[in-house]
């Protein structure tokens, strides 16, 4: 029997093509010989396109699984991260835990000294995908809620071509910082009207929001962040779909 070697080699080929794009579990070291917990896309193709996933504060890098996996089929190279003192990104000294258990007296500055080295280990991941996507790519960052905060401050000292911010309520502070120098990349912004300030954040980051494929999507209900993923299928092609045309 003769075989159709066209046919099968075209299946294969397809078949190659549609594969998930699993992550590959990789650890940063910063300068303070600290443990940074990756998860890292790799497309099936050469791509000098990146998109930067960071968490929001009641969760870690795994939310970012089926937005990392839809990214790496499009082409696209994906980090996403556990912040310092979250997920497995861990140790005696930087734990949210503790820094949870702390009285309250004591827990905003517990919160600051876990936080201040977070824009130095975003950098360093920003690097990491840099060095994957070469040195003429295009970089995204998707921050959710109080990863929004490290977006902004990674977009105004770094080459960013587009951002999102998913159910991240801005300080005043922040809001100035991109209408002044960021309203001109391509932003995604999504909220629910009754996630609290996040909602109210988002509204004024959009009304600032200068490019013309910037986009606003909004949902009924309080969920924020994570859970929005759950209630709409749809929303994970939205974000990816979005970041492909932009990039």
């Amino acid at each position: 029997m003769k075989k159709n070697y066209k046919v099968l080699s075209i299946l294969i080929f397809l078949a190659s093509f549609s594969t998930v794009a699993h992550a590959t579990e990789n650890v940063l070291i910063t300068s303070d010989k600290f443990s940074l917990k990756t998860d890292y896309f790799k497309p099936n193709i050469a791509s000098d396109r990146a998109v930067l996933m960071l968490h929001q504060c009641n969760y870690n890098r795994s939310m970012y699984t089926k937005i990392g996996e839809q990214l790496a089929q499009l082409g696209i190279h994906a980090l996403s991260l556990d912040f310092r003192g979250f997920g497995e990104s861990v140790n005696h000294q930087y734990d949210i835990e503790k820094v949870r258990s702390q009285p309250d007296d004591t827990r905003r500055s517990a919160w600051l000294k876990l936080s201040k080295s977070w824009p130095n280990d975003v950098m360093l991941a920003y690097t990491f995908l840099k060095e994957k996507s070469g040195p003429n790519s295009n970089i995204a960052v998707i921050g959710a809620s109080c990863g929004g905060a490290q977006a902004i401050t990674l977009a105004q000292s770094q080459s960013i071509s587009a951002i999102t911010f998913f159910s991240s309520a801005q300080s005043d502070t922040n809001i100035a910082h991109y209408k002044n120098d960021l309203a001109s990349i391509p932003t995604l912004i999504i909220a629910a009207e009754q996630d609290g300030r996040t909602y109210n954040s988002a509204q004024t980051l959009f009304k600032n929001a200068e490019h013309i494929n910037s986009k606003f999507v909004s949902y009924k209900g309080a969920e924020h962040g994570y859970p929005l993923l759950d209630k709409d299928n749809n929303l994970v092609p939205l974000i990816t779909n979005w970041l492909d045309k932009q990039l």
